[in-house]
């Protein structure tokens, strides 16, 4: 497949089949990476509530860290 930049008509980008399988298995991998990573700051979350309670600055920071990850995923 190629593109072609409109005011120059110059082949800018050539993607190959092999260039699409490893892009899609670098994306699965970072799917993945942040999936662990929601689930480790999800279970932080819980314990944290359950053991320090009164902590609401580390509780808040854990949430957003873990909202953050939702979004990437």
């Amino acid at each position: 497949m190629t593109m072609r930049q409109d005011e120059t008509d110059v082949n800018f980008v050539d993607i190959k089949p092999a260039d699409m399988q490893r892009a899609a298995e670098a994306m699965r991998e970072e799917i993945s990476a942040v999936r662990r990573a929601w689930e480790k700051t999800h279970w932080t979350l819980e314990y944290a509530r359950k053991t320090y309670p009164q902590d609401a600055r580390l509780i808040e920071a854990l949430d957003t860290i873990r909202h953050y990850l939702e979004s990437r995923m």
